[in-house]
């Protein structure tokens, strides 16, 4: 089950290792390599785990306190 808050980038995170070590080693590659959208290469899947690397970006900079309010982290700048 997903949930659409920050402690669900931890399970993107855990994915792209997956995959990862499965890209590594080619794993479960073949049959896409005999389509269509795959014949010229795999990089679709690589531009979907770059997207997923966003994602997860996005994710761990939501937790910061800046996020929503840009302003929020100046103060602690301008003290120092």
């Amino acid at each position: 089950m997903l949930a659409n808050h920050t402690s669900v980038a931890t399970l993107f995170k855990r994915i792209v290792v997956q995959y990862d070590k499965m890209r590594k080693r080619n794993a479960y590659l073949e049959g896409y390599k005999k389509e269509a959208p795959f014949a010229d290469g795999l990089g679709e899947f690589d531009e979907a785990r770059a997207v997923v690397t966003d994602l997860i970006g996005e994710y761990e900079e939501a937790e910061t306190e800046r996020y929503l309010n840009p302003d929020a982290g100046k103060e602690k700048v301008e003290a120092n």
